[in-house]
């Protein structure tokens, strides 16, 4: 539908324009003079009357046959996070849309996708996801239409005073002018401020209603982020950034795929032998002959067949469990035609026919992509990027999906990802249904079964739940041991594909508004859903950011000073050897690049990385010494560094005295001391030096990575963001801290091993790390309290501070409001891991075998 009405505004400028004035004029059927009154309120006066002045608009436009502006007012309030608000808004806009058919609607519905297995009905409820259906169920229905009965066609004022009440807050008005761009075509030439209030974790798809979470039982407030975006520029044409040489990246990729073939063929080989030993010491069993033979010559027909078809079964993965759908070209025009443009250019050139694009329902937002061939290329965004990203941002982030196939790194990460989905499905598979039989059992078998059959099933369902344990824990290990060797390799890629987006649209800081917003977006679902989902997890490799990265970063942009947490990705001397185990590059740093290409175009950046030394001295009004402590950069310590890693130089230490004695074999072959030549080359030795090299590291560094807890030195609920801007601080520092909040994480088997325990705090959200005092057959007890019981109550967190790349609490001491109390065994399992390694070590180079 085409609107050619004039604005208001064209004829009839009021001298005093006033909230006050325009309403009357509604409320008298004046409405050129209501427009123009409420106009100029919407654009200049607080946020608060901007909403009210936009709601009176709504019914101003469609009385004078204005019914363009009146919808897209109604989409814009349908993101507002209040429940009145999203009322009238969807209210009216199902009002408009029935009374006014458009002939090419704005949003288009995307049809519901397969339902995948759903768990028992009991636990249904408990499972969160975060997607809101497309099509709302018969009570939704039944409300809607209820919300229609009491729509009247006669202005009430009251309704829009009443329902902006409980939008006092900033952080209530979704207002992006960028994202209005894709739907206003009457106001293209409007000039737009340079900041923009955003509230990105509760805004919602304007075609879906508002819908609380309630996940987390307690009330934790408003815990949205309040951003002032400062929307700076991109470049229009000219130059371009250098093209990067991408021969070193390929041998990269080389050495990682190498080294990923010979980590997953190894663990097949020692697999297959381990379990042959055990058949042997089991009695009356016998050994499986296959197992004897080379696995090479099948493995690597497993992975050609894997990688043929590794975009179908990633497809089919993402389908199953998580609802993947085909994303129709028409509705990726609607929320970013610059988008679309860049595809198509794309396929232009590649000769392409056509991108698969695809959309998960889920309100985090991400983006990621897989394939083999530029033809079998998929790109795969969430309903929420679309939701929570502009036009010009969503553009960003497809640019940066498609460099990946001109860097050639698409093609390993797509397989890499998909050989790590084959022990993480087993792992949550078999966790989930141990739950499930566990939950079944403890609500009551039905009377209709047999007494006997009552009896055994509670034996048959603990029988279960062991064999779980003992497949699930080493699936999940194996998940993480297969990443190691890309871990490398995801992070460059990284780098690369940034770079490139940035050429691709000439939009450093767009890049840089949707990389913030999709952190603050995953930090924002972890409290809504009360947990890391599998999805980011399982995928992350993939992901635009790291879902580790996202925990503390995203959750405490709400600071007016933000920028400051980024400052030790940037300068601190030892980040580069901390982040050696992260999927991402440091975020900080990550930032600090894509203004430097800001500054080559000479834009404006979007964040002020240059001077936030400057800015946290002028903030926090610090002394001299403080301000010379801001301003010096830290020095790098060796001797420092060296002991935060000592385990690992531990293990160069071993590898180092192998080679001697290795040395020592060689030669004594040589001139003939046949007693000393079996040093040569003798494996049992490398892997005995390794292991003892490993277990003295440990030792070493226990004693100043576990200081004694003294009541005196530690600092009780500690301001998180000082914590965070400590330049020099290292996991090695170990601030005693004490914090309060409340435990989210996974439930049950699938956080058996306690790998997803976060704290939420006032402050923001932070990893824990923690292990029970008897280890992993600790949360298998009955008897005895774990961490699994304390999930999603308000506890109190007695630890250890950790600054990394990915901030950190080691537990010593866990407290729920209950009196429910748990004491961590990290430091004592330290100890015993070390001895184990060390005891191991001396046995192999004994025995000559290992």
């Amino acid at each position: 539908m085409i609107d050619n009405t004039p604005s208001a505004t064209d004829s009839y400028l009021p001298e005093k324009p006033s909230l006050k004035a325009g309403l009357l004029a509604l409320k008298q059927k004046k409405y050129s003079q209501a427009i123009a009154h409420l106009e100029i309120i919407s654009q200049q006066k607080p946020l608060k009357q901007k909403l009210k002045a936009n709601m009176g608009l709504i019914v101003a436009y469609e009385r004078t046959q204005q019914i363009d502006k009146a919808i897209t007012l109604c989409r814009n309030l349908t993101k507002i996070s209040n429940d009145e608000i999203q009322t009238f808004a969807h209210r009216n806009l199902k009002e408009l849309l029935k009374r006014y058919p458009q002939k090419n609607p704005k949003k288009l519905t995307i049809p519901t996708p397969k339902t995948p297995p759903l768990p028992p009905p009991h636990q249904q409820q408990n499972i969160k996801t975060g997607f809101v259906p497309f099509y709302p169920t018969s009570e939704q229905n039944a409300s809607a239409k209820n919300n229609q009965k009491l729509s009247q066609k006669n202005i009430n004022l009251s309704n829009i005073n009443n329902s902006v009440k409980n939008s006092s807050q900033p952080s209530d008005i979704v207002k992006h002018n960028q994202s209005n761009q894709n739907d206003i075509d009457t106001e293209k030439n409007q000039k737009q401020p340079l900041s923009t209030e955003i509230n990105n974790s509760n805004s919602k798809p304007s075609n879906q209603p508002y819908k609380k979470s309630t996940n987390i039982p307690t009330d934790t407030g408003d815990r949205s982020p309040k951003i002032i975006w400062r929307e700076a520029g991109r470049a229009k044409g000219g130059r371009q950034l250098k093209s990067p040489n991408l021969t070193l990246f390929w041998l990269e990729k080389i050495v990682v795929g190498a080294s990923l073939y010979w980590l997953s063929l190894t663990i097949l080989k020692l697999t297959l032998d381990i379990t042959n030993d055990f058949l042997v010491w089991l009695p009356y069993f016998q050994p499986i002959q296959i197992f004897y033979r080379d696995p090479t010559r099948n493995f690597i027909i497993f992975l050609t067949v894997l990688f043929i078809f590794s975009p179908w079964l990633i497809d089919g993965l993402l389908t199953l469990s998580y609802g993947l759908q085909n994303l129709p070209t028409t509705t990726l025009i609607n929320y970013s035609k610059e988008a679309n443009k860049l595809l198509r250019s794309f396929c232009q050139k590649r000769k392409i026919q056509k991108i698969k694009l695809k959309i998960l329902p889920i309100d985090v937002p991400i983006a990621f992509s897989y394939g083999w061939l530029p033809r079998f290329f998929r790109i795969v965004v969430s309903q929420g990027l679309l939701d929570k990203l502009a036009e010009d941002e969503i553009a960003t982030i497809y640019a940066r999906e498609i460099s990946h196939v001109k860097n050639g790194d698409f093609w390993l990460m797509s397989i890499a990802t998909l050989m790590l989905q084959i022990p993480y499905t087993i792992y949550w598979q078999l966790t989930f249904w141990a739950d499930w039989v566990l939950d079944f059992v403890e609500r009551g078998l039905p009377d209709f079964l047999p007494e006997f059959i009552k009896s055994c099933l509670p034996i048959l369902v603990s029988g279960f739940r062991v064999f779980a344990a003992i497949i699930s824990t080493p699936s999940y290990g194996l998940y993480w041991l297969l990443k190691l060797p890309i871990l490398w390799l995801s992070r460059r890629r990284v780098y690369y594909s940034d770079r490139l987006a940035c050429n691709l649209t000439g939009n450093p800081n767009g890049l840089t508004r949707a990389i913030l917003k999709i952190t603050i977006g995953m930090a924002n679902d972890i409290q809504n859903q009360g947990k890391i989902i599998n999805l980011l997890e399982s995928f992350e490799l993939l992901m635009p950011v790291g879902i580790n990265q996202t925990i503390t970063f995203g959750s405490v942009c709400s600071h007016s000073n933000f920028e400051s947490i980024f400052n030790w990705d940037i300068v601190n001397p030892y980040r580069h050897w901390l982040a050696i185990n992260d999927s991402h590059p440091l975020l900080g740093e990550r930032l600090k690049i894509l203004s430097l290409y800001a500054n080559f175009w000479q834009l404006e950046t979007e964040l002020n990385l240059e001077n936030i030394n400057a800015n946290a001295i002028e903030k926090n009004q610090l002394s001299r010494n403080q301000q010379e402590k801001y301003l010096t950069t830290p020095s790098f310590n060796l001797q420092k560094l060296l002991l935060q890693g000592a385990p690992f130089f531990g293990m160069l230490i071993g590898l180092l005295f192998t080679g001697l004695f290795w040395l020592i074999g060689g030669i004594s072959s040589a001139v003939g001391l046949w007693r000393l030549d079996w040093l040569w080359g003798d494996i049992s030795i490398l892997v005995g030096s390794l292991a003892i090299g490993f277990s003295i590291g440990i030792l070493i560094r226990i004693n100043h990575f576990f200081p004694d807890i003294k009541p005196s030195k530690t600092l009780y609920n500690p301001d998180l963001l000082k914590l965070l801007t400590d330049l020099e601080a290292l996991p090695l520092d170990s601030h005693l801290i004490q914090f309060k909040g409340q435990l989210l994480g996974k439930s049950g088997m699938s956080n058996f091993l306690g790998q997803d325990l976060i704290l939420q705090t006032t402050q923001g959200l932070i990893k824990l790390h923690y292990s029970s005092q008897l280890g992993p057959v600790g949360n298998l007890w009955p008897t005895i309290t774990n961490h699994g019981d304390l999930v999603g109550k308000s506890i109190t967190v007695t630890g250890w501070w950790r600054r990394g790349a990915i901030p950190w609490i080691d537990i010593h001491n866990l407290k729920g409001d209950s009196g429910k109390s748990l004491n961590n065994g990290h430091p004592v399992w330290s100890t015993i891991v070390a001895c184990i390694f060390s005891i191991w070590g001396v046995y192999m180079i004994y025995v000559g075998r290992f």
